[in-house]
């Protein structure tokens, strides 16, 4: 079973509670998801998405084979660079053993439900030394590794405590997809899917055709974490609501998983199912930086839920209706309408590079200032010679570079994004130089242009499934 934090995986299981499982795979694969959420399996080359889980697993890399080769997803492997495994430090050694069956069987829904919802993007696993901590330290080895989104499907009951771990959700321009339980709107809401920088999945049925809220969805208002700008207003919560949207979840007609040593192929749910595949779809629409003020800005990209429930409330925070409502969010995601928003390069944000200024000389080691639009922009990027160096998301826009960076002429660049993706681009060219440049990196601006207004390839890289659940220790 999983340790501390609960994952939020569950299987399917018969009469006497033991885990149906089968040497062929049951229940939804990937060309199933991809019809039913309108994915295209052609998208994703250069996004890179993390997952945080914990403990190891061994047979990661061989199980994620089965499954790829079973829905024709092609080859993620180590050696080519598409699969990763990094520890708590962001190294690929030491790696932990299979300590925790529960964890192993909750990595591998996520890997494979990546893989579905975008068969093309890189996948970075990092697993956490813990089940507790170590899986808030696991958020800022994928803000270091420079992912385009991470999917988080675990967390525990919140606690007074819970905003102060805020800071380590807070990525610019990494997209954090949580999710919500498996309790139902009984077992309360839970962090870090009520985190203000989280987009929280909660879970549906999928039956017939059509989608309906599960009974176990996690949903309700957060008691801890205030209401934001952007929170619904046909949500009936004075600090934050619980979910923003929702995906397939319920085990009862969930998803086929592959994993050798939990016997081959098992039928899987729980809101572990949809966080990773939302994580997914929304990154190879070009939106793996979304936050939820994107999804309540573009309400028309998601399929309303409107029938089920995930417990007794008498109102929207446990009953689908239309429009907002606890379970299911806004809906289910379409990637089709996702795709159609925004990353239009020259649409965004102005920008310019206020330090230093175009044709400087600067020593070693020096500071970079931005200043994009105050009012639109969501996040910036700033790149030396084309490689990503940072992510900013607030005032002051200033970074630092490495004191190694080599003698002679680089080229700056600032990437300002507004909240739909959209871009504009400003450049300086400037000369590392050893002599006193005191004064001269200083004044005017730089030019501004349009970019491609998309996510560069990660160049920067350093170096269980239980049918019933456990909440964290506190």
């Amino acid at each position: 079973m999983c340790r501390d934090h609960s994952c939020k995986g569950q299987v399917l299981v018969d009469e006497h509670g033991s885990q149906l499982t089968s040497s062929a795979p049951q229940g939804f694969g990937a060309d199933d998801l991809q019809a039913i959420y309108n994915i295209d399996p052609t998208l994703g080359d250069g996004i890179t998405i993390a997952v945080v889980d914990a403990y190891g697993y061994q047979d990661l890399e061989s199980d994620l084979a089965v499954y790829r080769e079973q829905y024709n997803l092609g080859d993620c492997t180590i050696a080519s660079g598409c699969l990763t495994i990094v520890n708590n430090n962001g190294d690929t050694s030491p790696l932990a053993g299979d300590t925790d069956q529960g964890w192993i069987g909750e990595t591998a829904l996520d890997v494979q439900m990546i893989s579905a919802g975008c068969p093309r993007c890189k996948i970075i696993v990092i697993q956490a030394d813990s089940a507790g901590a170590g899986l808030e330290v696991g958020q800022t080895v994928a803000r270091r590794l420079q992912v385009d989104a991470i999917s988080d499907s675990w967390g525990g009951m919140e606690g007074a405590d819970s905003p102060m771990s805020e800071g380590d959700y807070d990525n610019p321009g990494i997209g954090t997809f949580v999710s919500t339980g498996d309790n139902g709107y009984a077992g309360g809401v839970e962090y870090p899917a009520s985190s203000a920088f989280a987009i929280a999945v909660g879970g549906v049925s999928f039956a017939g055709g059509v989608s309906s809220a599960w009974s176990g969805a996690g949903s309700g208002c957060s008691a801890v974490i205030p209401k934001q700008t952007w929170s619904p207003t046909d949500a009936p919560c004075s600090m934050r609501a619980v979910a923003d949207i929702s995906a397939i979840a319920d085990p009862m007609t969930g998803v086929a998983v592959y994993n050798a040593k939990q016997g081959q192929w098992s039928v899987v749910g729980g809101t572990s199912a949809a966080a990773p595949l939302s994580a997914a779809l929304f990154a190879g629409a070009g939106h793996g930086d979304a936050r939820a003020a994107f999804v309540y800005k573009h309400r028309d990209a998601f399929t309303d839920v409107t029938t089920g429930s995930s417990g007794s409330c008498g109102g929207t925070l446990c009953n689908s209706v239309l429009g907002w409502d606890g379970p299911t969010g806004v809906g289910t995601p379409d990637q089709a309408m996702l795709k159609a928003i925004g990353n239009v390069a020259g649409a965004g944000p102005a920008v310019t590079i206020t330090f230093p200024s175009d044709g400087a000389t600067v020593p070693p080691g020096f500071s970079i200032q931005a200043a994009p639009d105050p009012d639109t922009t969501a996040w910036i990027e700033i790149q030396i010679d084309g490689q990503r160096m940072t992510r900013l998301n607030a005032d002051p826009w200033t970074t630092t570079t490495l004191s190694s960076l080599a003698l002679g002429s680089h080229t700056i660049t600032a990437i300002a994004y507004d909240i739909d993706h959209n871009s504009q681009t400003a450049t300086a060219t400037i000369t590392v130089g050893t002599a006193d440049s005191s004064g001269s990196g200083g004044g005017g601006g730089c030019s501004t242009g349009s970019a491609d207004g998309g996510i560069a390839v990660v160049l920067v890289v350093c170096a269980g499934l239980v049918s019933t659940r456990r909440r964290r220790s506190s």
